[in-house]
């Protein structure tokens, strides 16, 4: 057995194929094969994989005998793969070259389910320019330093809801023993295999390494591009996901995650369809039925789903097409200042009456939608910082923004209207005996009080 198979579905991919090729059998870990499915590809696709497994033996070819889809292809990867780890890549994607040694090595240390790692969409011209990104100072120790499951963390807190099974290794047992597939769907047919993986998964630990390990290029080729960008597509994977889930036994306690999901990934189809015609004949199914449907599954748990993501199905459910909600909707922040803020302000002027310095520490969009809301109530805090030298010495919202530096020493209470902020800073703060206030967590707290 080799440790890890690569799976590559292949469709007309020969302007790219050699670098893609390249990147896989360049990489610093050995021990893998190449798995590349052909599936009936009408240019050099078939002449180029010939010729590399001549030069390298751990290239397997696999050919489909009618053009079947990459999800019919990946399936197919799934079922000839040797290894104990499985990784996809695209025909026109690049790896990192310690991708493989990185990944695998994690796998081995926290024996995990999954591991994800930095995956970036990229323009042909700047492929092999290397990335990396910028991580909070807070992220490896809640996702790099000991291996998590969607339960351990809310919805919006759970780091990686990608689409992609690109961003992922995965433990070929794990896929096996939980019966995940690809669904064959003309789009989107990778939504659901990877929602489903990390549903199942009781493990899943994110790399520490910052650097992009996959690269995938953005062209617009027609022979490489789906004409049909169906939405219809995505609600099938939600349907699949949901009736999934649900036939598995598996919605109690994933009930918030999976609503989370199905809100944002609907809400999105809507709004990034182009075509008129379509985009509303997709929202009457929606509104006349599909959002219906979906509720209907998951009836049993649905009381239990966090406020905003059913506020946005609801809208789907009691709003026409015609009144283009979908444009103008409230933010999460926003959704619940509205509802709740009364306990911010009550907790900000009980603290001012006791001569307490109250600040808040963030003037990003949370905060200055804070900072409004505060002046519509006449309510004022007593200081504005933000780590951002661009913010520093403007003025937002009426307050000049100022560099925490001691500032936030002589503070009583520092506000956050930001998770990432409240995060990196609690321990800085906790040690001077400053009080930190989550003010969103604040707000959806009193909500599930209520």
């Amino acid at each position: 057995m080799v440790t890890i198979s690569v799976i590559m579905p292949l469709y007309n991919a020969a302007k790219y194929l050699k670098e893609a090729l390249e990147s896989v059998l360049k990489q610093t870990y050995r021990d893998f094969e190449l798995v590349c499915i052909n599936d009936c590809s009408t240019d050099d696709t078939l002449n180029i994989l010939l010729e590399y497994k001549e030069k390298d033996k751990r290239i397997k070819i696999l050919s489909n005998e009618i053009h079947s889809g990459a999800a019919v292809s990946r399936n197919r990867g799934l079922k000839n793969a040797r290894g104990k780890y499985i990784l996809f890549l695209d025909g026109d994607d690049v790896f990192e070259e310690e991708m493989l040694e990185k990944a695998c090595e994690a796998m081995e240390k926290y024996q995990t389910d999954i591991v994800l790692f930095e995956y970036r969409h990229m323009p042909s011209e700047s492929i092999y320019e290397k990335k990396s990104v910028k991580r909070p100072g807070y992220f490896a120790e809640y996702y790099c330093n000991d291996p998590f499951s969607v339960k351990n963390f809310r919805p919006r807190d759970f780091p990686n809801w990608s689409s992609s099974p690109c961003d992922k290794m995965l433990r070929r047992q794990f896929i096996e023993d939980n019966q995940i597939e690809f669904q064959n769907l003309t789009c989107c047919n990778d939504v659901f295999f990877a929602k489903m993986a990390v549903f199942c998964a009781q493990k899943i630990i994110i790399l520490k390494d910052e650097r992009v390990m996959v690269y995938a290029r953005d062209h617009f080729e027609p022979s490489r591009i789906s004409t049909n960008r169906d939405p219809m597509c995505v609600y099938y994977a939600m349907e699949k996901l949901v009736i999934e889930l649900k036939e598995r036994n598996m919605l109690c306690n994933l009930e918030d995650s999976l609503f989370y999901i199905l809100a944002s990934k609907i809400l999105a189809a809507v709004k990034e369809e182009k075509n008129a015609e379509r985009k509303k004949a997709f929202y009457q199914f929606l509104h006349q039925e599909g959002i219906a449907k979906l509720i209907d599954y998951g009836k049993e748990y649905y009381a239990e789903v966090d406020s905003y993501d059913r506020y946005i199905l609801e809208c789907f459910l009691h709003n026409t097409y015609e009144s283009g909600w979908f444009n103008t909707l409230e933010t999460y922040f926003q959704f619940y200042l509205k509802r709740n803020g009364r306990v911010v302000c009550q907790l900000i002027k009980d603290k001012l009456m006791e001569n307490r310095k109250v600040i808040l520490w963030g003037a990003g969009v949370y905060g200055r939608t804070l900072l409004n809301y505060l002046n519509e109530n006449c309510i004022e805090v007593s200081a504005v910082v933000d780590n951002d030298a661009g913010k520093q010495g403007t003025i937002i919202c009426g307050y000049e923004i100022v560099k925490p530096d001691d500032l936030w020493e002589r503070a009583d209470y520092i506000l956050t209207a930001s998770k990432i902020i409240y995060l990196d800073i609690k321990n800085i703060v906790k040690s001077a005996g400053v009080t930190l206030v989550n003010v969103l967590a604040m707000l959806t707290e009193e909500e599930s009080e209520s």
